[in-house]
C-alpha cells in the first residue's frame, strides 16, 4: 500500500555528466527527498548530431518513459540534442494531465524554471565596450532551436546596437555548446587572415575553454591581446588561467523550484506559469579584471588530488572490466562476471533489463532461420538480467517495458532516485540499466564509460555467439548427410574414433554393422528420384530407430549405410540385426508405397589388435558390401 502512495517524478534530460545539468539535478534530487518524492531520470548520452547511429539508439530511453506511471515530469528542455529528437518529446506531452516543467526554456505550453539569459549576456557585451573600450567582438554560439543560445545571441546583439556598433554576420559563429565547437571557430578565426577581435564573446563556458585552448596554442595572448568570455561559472571555468570572465547562475535552486512547483500542483495550487533565477556576471582575468577568488588554493589542490584518484581508480578498472566481460564463454558467464564492477558502484539497486530478443539469442534459443534481435526500442516483455539490492542479488520474472522497472519492494523508506541509462550498439537497442542511490553514477562522467564497456561487452558476446552457432551448423553440414540426418564418412570416423580407441586398450569386441539399400536404381528409374529419396531415408530412419545403445550410425554412399557398436557380443549383434530387419518391415507398412524397401545387411564382431584403426574396419566393411552387392547382381 505505501508503495502505490509514493510521489513519483520523471525526468528527462541528457548528458547528466555535465557540470550544467548535474548541479540542476543536485537541486531536484535534493528537493524531491525533503518532500519524500521518488525521481526517475533517465539519461542519453549523446552529441550534437542526432544522425549518429549511436545517438539514435541511446535516445531510445526516452520510448521507456510511461506518463501514466507518474505525477510530474521535468525536462531539460535546452539540453535535448536535436529538433526531431525534442519534437518527439513535446508530442508526447501534448496530452499529458500531469504537471509538466520545462529548464530554462518552456516546452509546450507547459511551466518553465529557469536563470536568467539575456540581461547577464547584455551586461558582459556592454562591460567589453563600456568599461574595455572594445568595438571588434565576435560571439560564438549554441544551437539556433536552443532557446538560451537565441536569448544570448539576441543580448550580444542588441548591446552592440545600443552602442552604434554595426552587428556583422561575419563576426557570428553559430554551432553546439561544445569545447570542440570553441576550437574549431577559434583556428578560424586566426586563420582567416583578417585582424584579430578585441573579444570573443562565448556562448557558454565549454566553447570559451576551447577557444583559450587553441589561442594559447599559437601563442595569443589572452586578454592582452584577445579578451575571452564564457557563460555558466564551471568549475573549468573558476579555476582556469586566466579566470574566465563568466556568468554564474543559480542552478541548483532552479532545480529545486522544478521539484517545488510540480508539488505545488498536487497540492491543488497554482504556482506561477514561469520562474527565473538571477544570474550574475563576474569580471575576471580573462578580459583584464581582478576578480577575488573564491576557491583557495588548497581546495583546488584536494579537488585536484582527488579527481586524478578517481580517474586513475576508475579507468584502470575500465580497462580490466571490457577485458574481462569479453572473455565470457557464455550468457551465464558474462552475468557472473558482470557481478564484481556491479558491486564497485556502491548502489542501493542495480538491474540489468535486456531486450528479451536479445536475451535468447544470447542463450542461443533463437529458432533456426529467426532473425537475429536487431530492433529499436525495447520488447513488450523486457529480462531483468541480473538485479542487486541492498548487496545481494535477487532473481526477478520477465517484466511489462511499460512497467519499466521489476518490482521494487518496499524495504527502506528513504526517498528513490532511479537513473535509467540505455544500452545500445550504435542504432540498435540491447536493453537498459536502472541504478538507484549511487553517488558515482550522479557525479562522475566515467559512467558512460562503464556503460560503454558494458554495452560492447554484450555486443562482443552476440557475435561471438552467433559465430558459435554458424561453426556449429557449418561443422554439422560437414560431418552429416544431408538427405537423411545421419553421420556421412567424416562423422563417422570422428565420432566413433574415441569409442575404438577405448575398446582397443580395454580388449573389447566392437561391432561394425553394414547394409545396401536394395534396387535403389529399379526404383528411381520406375517411380522417380524422389520415390528413391524416401527409399533411402526409410533405411536410414529404421537404421537410426535402433541405435538407441550408443551405436553410430551413417550413410556411406548412395545406397550404403554402417553402425559401430562398443563392447558388442555376437548374441547383442544378432538382436541388432533381427531389430532392424523389424524397423524397416514397420516403415513399409507406414509409408504404405507402391513398392517395398529391403536392405542387404550384416556385420562382424571383431577385438581391435594394437596397430588396428578404425579406418582399416570402414575398408573392411566397404569390401563386404561390394561383395554383397556382387552377390546380389549375380543372383539377379
Amino acid at each position: 500500500m505505501e508503495e502505490e502512495l509514493r510521489r513519483k517524478i520523471a525526468v528527462v534530460t541528457t548528458n547528466m555528466d555535465v557540470e550544467y545539468a548535474a548541479e540542476i539535478l543536485r537541486g531536484i534530487t535534493g528537493e524531491a527527498k525533503d518532500r519524500g518524492i521518488d525521481v526517475y531520470i533517465f539519461n542519453p548520452f549523446v552529441s550534437s548530431d542526432e544522425t549518429i547511429k549511436h545517438n539514435m539508439g541511446q535516445y531510445n530511453i526516452y520510448s521507456l518513459v510511461n506518463l501514466s506511471l507518474f505525477d510530474g515530469v521535468i525536462v531539460f528542455s535546452n539540453l535535448i540534442q536535436g529538433r526531431k529528437i525534442y519534437n518527439m518529446v513535446e508530442k508526447r506531452l501534448e496530452r499529458t494531465t500531469i504537471p509538466v516543467v520545462g529548464i530554462d526554456a518552456p516546452i509546450g505550453d507547459h511551466y518553465c524554471v529557469g536563470a536568467e539569459n539575456y540581461n547577464s549576456m547584455k551586461k558582459i557585451v556592454e562591460h567589453f565596450i563600456e568599461f574595455h573600450g572594445f568595438t571588434r567582438i565576435d560571439y560564438i554560439s549554441g544551437q539556433s532551436f536552443n532557446s538560451d543560445s537565441r536569448m544570448r545571441l539576441e543580448a550580444y546583439k542588441d548591446a552592440l546596437k545600443e552602442h552604434g556598433i554595426d552587428v556583422e554576420e561575419r563576426r557570428i559563429f553559430p554551432g553546439t555548446f561544445t569545447t570542440q565547437h570553441g576550437r574549431e571557430v577559434a583556428q578560424v578565426i586566426l586563420s582567416s587572415g583578417e585582424e584579430l577581435p578585441q573579444a570573443v564573446v562565448c556562448g557558454n563556458d565549454g566553447i570559451a575553454l576551447g577557444v583559450c585552448s587553441v589561442f594559447r596554442e599559437h601563442g595569443i595572448r589572452i586578454p592582452e591581446q584577445v579578451a575571452v568570455s564564457g557563460f555558466d561559472n564551471m568549475f573549468e571555468a573558476r579555476n582556469s588561467v586566466p579566470r574566465l570572465t563568466t556568468v554564474d547562475r543559480a542552478l541548483e535552486n532552479v532545480g529545486r523550484e522544478a521539484v517545488h512547483k510540480i508539488a505545488d500542483c498536487l497540492a491543488g495550487l497554482n504556482p506561477e506559469k514561469t520562474e527565473v533565477f538571477p544570474a550574475v556576471p563576474i569580471f575576471a582575468g580573462s578580459c583584464g579584471c581582478k576578480y577575488r577568488e573564491n576557491d583557495s588554493v588548497d581546495f583546488i589542490r584536494r579537488k585536484y588530488l582527488k579527481m586524478v584518484d578517481h580517474y586513475e581508480k576508475h579507468l584502470a578498472q575500465g580497462n580490466v572490466m571490457i577485458e574481462d566481460l569479453n572473455d565470457s564463454k557464455s550468457y551465464e558467464d558474462f552475468l557472473e562476471r558482470l557481478k564484481h564492477y556491479v558491486e564497485e558502484l556502491d548502489c542501493d539497486r542495480f538491474c540489468l533489463c535486456l531486450n528479451r530478443k536479445l536475451v535468447q539469442e544470447l542463450k542461443q534459443r533463437r529458432e533456426e532461420g529467426e532473425r537475429p534481435a536487431r530492433m529499436l526500442g525495447y520488447t513488450t516483455k523486457m529480462v531483468a538480467a541480473l538485479a542487486y539490492e541492498f548487496g545481494g542479488y535477487v532473481e526477478y520474472e520477465d517484466f511489462p517495458s511499460a512497467q519499466m522497472i521489476p518490482h521494487i519492494p518496499v524495504k527502506e523508506t528513504g526517498n528513490r532516485a532511479l537513473v535509467f541509462f540505455p544500452l545500445n550498439f550504435r542504432d540498435v537497442s540491447q536493453g537498459y540499466v536502472v541504478v538507484q542511490n549511487c553517488e558515482f553514477v550522479l557525479s562522475s562522467p566515467l559512467f558512460k564509460s562503464w556503460l560503454l564497456n558494458l554495452s560492447n561487452g554484450l555486443e562482443n558476446l552476440r557475435k561471438q555467439t552467433n559465430l558459435k552457432r554458424m561453426l556449429e551448423r557449418l561443422d554439422k553440414l560437414y560431418v552429416t548427410d544431408s538427405l537423411t540426418g545421419l553421420y556421412n564418412r567424416f562423422g563417422f570416423e570422428r565420432y566413433t574414433k574415441a569409442l575404438f580407441e577405448e575398446c582397443k586398450e580395454k580388449c573389447r569386441p566392437v561391432m561394425m554393422f553394414f547394409a545396401d539399400l536394395d534396387g535403389l536404381k529399379k526404383i528411381n528409374d520406375r517411380y522417380g528420384h524422389d520415390k528413391g529419396d524416401i527409399a533411402i531415408r526409410a533405411v536410414a530412419d529404421s537404421l537410426q530407430e535402433i541405435c538407441d545403445g550408443g551405436e553410430i550410425c551413417a550413410r556411406f554412399g548412395g545406397d550404403e549405410y554402417v553402425a559401430f557398436g562398443a563392447y558388442y557380443s555376437e548374441e547383442k549383434a544378432h538382436i541388432f540385426s533381427e531389430r532392424f530387419e523389424k524397423a524397416l518391415q514397420k516403415y513399409n507398412e507406414w509409408i504404405n508405397q507402391s513398392f517395398a524397401v529391403s536392405a542387404s545387411h550384416g556385420y562382424f564382431i571383431v577385438v581391435p589388435a594394437e596397430g588396428e584403426t578404425m579406418e582399416q574396419y570402414i575398408d573392411r566393411a566397404d569390401k563386404k558390401m561390394y561383395q554383397q552387392k556382387n552377390l546380389r547382381h549375380g543372383e539377379r
